[in-house]
């Protein structure tokens, strides 16, 4: 695979690295066949119009230049990434643009996957978003000889949400209509100023607007997970087109967008370009993101076989084994191990002793694979120096991280099964947690190592590094002293159907006991840590319940999209309960009959339609809420 544009991006918007590391970053992709650097912008670049931007966050105009220069002289092209309508999020942290956003009341929180206070999206309906927007990126693009500059306008997630925008679409106006007119400001900005436009091209699933576009604007598709004979699409009921097969009847000129993964994982490297390869794509973006609490490193291995792949330079497998090899210090059999992990994240739960998630046959199999990877990869570390032992050190540091998450999660089944039966003693799992706090203190110590050697005096972007060390130390500390390991619990399941990944539905349990009181168990999103492996089927949770009968639960579902409960039991001194019948009390909840069967029968609860959660956000807020009552467990087949 020979491609035109071989790009590899940095998010310097949510990481600031120094330049020094920005341009070894930038030599390291010249050495291995790419002819661009994206560097990802957003605010992070201080100009005649953001002359408030905290320094520590951001670069001054000469810093840029520097980099730009340095990546210039090895043969990058280097492509400026900005945003002017989602991934707002930080320029409303600064008073003097807050009132640019579409959250305009302090106190609301956006659509968005993180908490910032006035969401991530521009508001289109308010002149001065484009008037500062089209300044700021103005300044910035001064600094860029390149051709191209990549608007963003990805995950608009909070896109035409307020009262100046709501009235647009009483009037007649849609959502639709509006996003390709700000795509088609930022085509005519381009324009102006002498460049060709790129932008990404997620929204379309829900924006139906693609064909009214003009052809000479670059498209950038991005899919970060195993891509089989389409990419599934992205969020809400994923939405599926075959984007290329379009992209060319239309003719537009568009890349391929994959993951640098932090274990080289080279699943959506490879998926991905063999479904490219059937049609004809530009270029590609080896893509990484959010490394505030991370490092880069541990990419680099695939960073190197994408572009030696898209220069030509990589069509055997043994050529795999070369480049990886080359990155790890020459150690062909470190190499060969990093390539066949296959590394897929794993979500947390760090509330182990309220709720756990039920092991699986794929967890079981993917513990036994990291336990064996982690240890071989860090007895091979002392044998490694300079940039080979900090690539390894950070692949280790990631797989042994996961491995220590799923490992807290079956020491959770193991706590879940000691509140039925009291088979353990608090002390046993007391010891099993401190181990485990042990643990991630070493990887702490190596990743201060790392960022001392490559980041010293660089702050990690809203402290999400320490945040993320501190989550662990005082959710472990906090369940290590927990009196109540030792108690008899009751323990309720909850059996459930997944359908897609992404975490775009929130759940809630409360639960009524017989003698009166409530409990809420739970708020949050009940999606399983092995969800990116694109895992379907059933799956099951449990919650710690008080040493009493209960009455009912209800279980709400609010966000986007819907969810399918297959059946819920508990159980408490001994005895087993399970559904004698459900209903559905509010909002839209179909078959709750069927979680009186515990079998794969499913409910189903809310609107599985993402197009109308884009059109109207008021679906995300409404509550979708099933009531079950509980009966004693006979034995008998009913």
């Amino acid at each position: 695979m020979q491609l035109k544009l071989k790009c590899l991006q940095i998010d310097l918007a949510r990481q600031k690295e120094r330049v020094e590391y920005v341009c070894e970053y930038a030599d390291f992709a010249a050495e291995h066949g790419y002819n661009a650097l994206v560097l990802y912008l957003e605010n992070a670049v201080r100009t005649a119009s953001t002359y408030f931007f905290r320094e520590e966050e951001t670069y001054s105009k000469e810093e840029i230049r520097a980099i730009v220069s340095h990546a210039q002289k090895r043969g990058l092209e280097v492509i400026p990434a900005l945003e002017n309508l989602g991934h707002l999020e930080k320029f409303f942290l600064y008073p003097e643009l807050e009132s640019l956003s579409e959250i305009t009341d302090s106190s609301a929180q956006g659509r968005g996957f993180d908490d910032y206070p006035r969401g991530a999206c521009g508001c289109v309906s308010d002149p001065a978003l484009n008037e500062f927007f089209d300044r700021y990126i103005s300044e910035v693009c001064e600094l860029f000889p390149s051709k191209y500059v990549h608007m963003g306008l990805d995950e608009p997630f909070d896109f035409a949400v307020c009262d100046r925008c709501a009235a647009r679409l009483t009037a007649g106006e849609s959502k639709d209509e509006l996003f390709l007119q700000q795509i088609l400001h930022s085509y005519e900005l381009c324009k102006s100023l002498g460049k060709t436009m790129m932008m990404w091209d997620d929204f379309f699933e829900y924006a139906d607007v693609v064909e009214r576009l003009p052809r000479d604007i670059i498209l950038c598709n991005w899919n970060y997970v195993f891509i089989g004979d389409e990419p599934q699409g992205h969020w809400t009921n994923r939405i599926k087109k075959d984007w290329f097969r379009l992209y060319d009847e239309l003719g537009f000129r568009y890349l391929f967008c994959v993951y640098a993964h932090r274990a080289s994982s080279l699943y959506n490297v490879d998926t991905f370009g063999e479904y490219a390869e059937k049609y004809h794509p530009m270029g590609a973006i080896m893509t990484s993101w959010r490394r505030s609490d991370s490092f880069y490193f541990g990419a680099y291995p695939a960073i190197a076989y994408a572009g030696e792949r898209w220069s030509g330079r990589a069509e055997k497998e043994e050529d795999k084994w070369e480049i990886f090899a080359s990155v790890l210090g020459g150690d062909r059999d470190l190499a060969k191990l990093v390539l066949a992990m296959n590394v897929v994240e794993c979500g947390k739960n760090l509330n182990f002793t309220e709720y756990c998630e039920n092991d699986s046959m794929i967890k079981l199999c993917y513990r036994n694979a990291l336990g064996y990877a982690a240890e071989a990869i860090k007895n091979r570390l002392p044998a490694l120096d300079g940039s080979a032992r900090r690539v390894a050190s950070d692949i280790y540091c990631y797989v042994a991280e996961i491995l220590l998450n799923l490992e807290l999660q079956k020491l959770a089944t193991e706590l879940f099964d000691h509140y039925e039966t009291q088979a353990r003693s608090a002390e046993y799992f007391r010891k099993k947690i401190e181990e485990i706090a042990a643990e991630l203190n070493g990887l702490k110590q190596i990743g201060d190592g790392l960022w001392k050697e490559t980041r010293e005096g660089i702050f990690s972007y809203r402290n999400a590094y320490e945040r993320k060390w501190t989550a662990y130390e005082s959710k472990l500390s906090e369940a290590a002293i927990k009196e109540n390991l030792a108690d008899k619990r009751g323990v309720l399941y909850a059996e459930m159907m997944l359908y897609d990944p992404y975490p775009t539905v929130r759940h809630e349990i409360t639960v009524r006991y017989a003698g009166g009181r409530e409990q809420r168990l739970f708020r949050g999103s009940l999606k399983p840590s092995a969800a990116l492996f694109d895992w379907g089927g059933c799956y099951g949770f449990r919650f710690a319940l008080q040493n009493e009968e209960i009455e009912f639960i209800d279980f709400t579902v609010t966000g986007e999209g819907a969810f399918y409960p297959t059946h819920f039991r508990y159980t408490l001194n001994g005895k087993k309960y399970v559904c004698s019948r459900a209903e559905g009390i509010a909002g839209r909840v179909l078959r709750a009959e069927n979680l009186s069967f515990n079998d794969t029968r499913f409910a189903e609860m809310g609107n599985e339609d993402g197009v109308a959660h884009f059109r109207d956000i008021a679906l995300s807020k409404e509550r979708h809420t099933v009531r079950v009552y509980f009966r004693p467990f006979t034995g008998a087949r009913e």
